[in-house]
């Protein structure tokens, strides 16, 4: 009986380079996408904070002292 070995690759193959076109492609959008999840998750913060300015602001514009 005659014994054929065939080696086995440890790495994994190349893959075509359209392939890691799209990988590359949708990594990007993924992280473009979280990135916006997270500044937008700061929105209401900054939208509070600039209604607490403008009136703060509104009230020191007043030129007679309250009493």
């Amino acid at each position: 009986m005659k014994v054929n070995v065939q080696p086995i690759a440890l790495t994994p193959s190349r893959s075509s380079s359209s392939e890691r076109l799209v990988k590359r492609g949708a990594l990007t959008a993924f992280r473009l996408l979280r990135a916006a999840c997270a500044q937008a998750s700061t929105v209401p913060g900054i939208l509070a904070q600039a209604s607490a300015d403008v009136r703060e602001a509104w009230r020191e514009s007043n030129p007679s002292p309250k009493l």
